[in-house]
């Protein structure tokens, strides 16, 4: 019988300080799948990518672990984390995890309601919202939207389709700017295609990423960025970091006047 290497946890911890009271007009991002920081050269890397980022948005992200300083003494970023699941064994929380200049003034997740395969484990969809940089009187009352996710796998389409919907929901009453990212797992494609129907339903627009597929994700792109009311500036895939299984992928955004 194999013996059970995770557990569940199902948990939200905020960690560091804020350096700002507001996010925008112009918002840097980091979009990465940090694969649970097991690769040498990891944290110098990190420290290199999250310079001048308002918004870092990582999948794979682990707790309690020699990196908890980065996060717990931040004084530049705040840093929200719903972990899924834990190894019993060495007691690493792993989930996502949203980093931002201006504190959250709302923050909630949502579990998938089934199960990955052999580790019995859930994933997690985190949203955190933040007060905005008037550019024009529309944006006055607004804020932004962060949807930060890592899909479930290994799981037929129909349990896919059933978290992607939970990723959705998030933002079904959210009128102001939206910035939805993360792994989504689209390494098919009627996954794909899914996914795209959903975006184009809720006014979403996908973010144009030029690279190349990798072997190892099916030659299938796993990371994607969609947004509303922001204007894309650049976007910039960082193929020379190899800390990671996944590239980060840095992007400059504008609030839309």
């Amino acid at each position: 019988m194999m013996k059970k290497r995770f557990s569940a946890v199902e948990s939200l911890k905020v960690m560091g300080s804020a350096s700002k009271q507001v996010i925008g007009p112009d918002i840097n991002v980091l979009l990465w799948n940090v694969f649970k920081c097991k690769r040498k050269g990891w944290q110098g890397d990190f420290i290199s990518l999250i310079e001048g980022k308002d918004l870092i948005l990582l999948q794979e992200a682990i707790l309690n672990s020699p990196f908890d300083s980065l996060f717990h003494h931040s004084s530049q970023h705040q840093w929200i984390m719903a972990s899924s699941f834990k190894s019993i064994k060495s007691n690493v929380e792993t989930g996502v995890k949203t980093g931002s200049r201006a504190e959250a003034s709302r923050h909630f997740f949502s579990v998938s309601e089934h199960s990955e395969p052999i580790s019995n484990t859930k994933k997690m969809v985190l949203a955190t919202e933040y007060p905005l940089a008037s550019v024009s009187d529309s944006l006055l009352e607004s804020s932004l939207l962060v949807i930060n996710t890592h899909m479930i796998n290994f799981v037929s389409f129909e349990k896919f389709r059933a978290h992607l919907n939970q990723a959705f929901q998030a933002f079904d009453h959210h009128h102001g700017p939206i910035l939805l990212a993360g792994d989504f797992n689209t390494w098919n494609g009627k996954r794909m295609a899914y996914f795209d129907a959903m975006a184009r339903s809720s006014l979403l627009k996908e973010v144009p990423i030029t690279r190349q597929p990798k072997l190892g994700h099916l030659l299938r792109h796993l990371d994607h960025i969609y947004c509303r009311g922001l204007d894309v500036v650049d976007v910039n895939v960082h193929t020379d970091v190899y800390s990671s299984d996944h590239y980060p992928i840095s992007l400059s955004l504008r609030l839309t006047e």
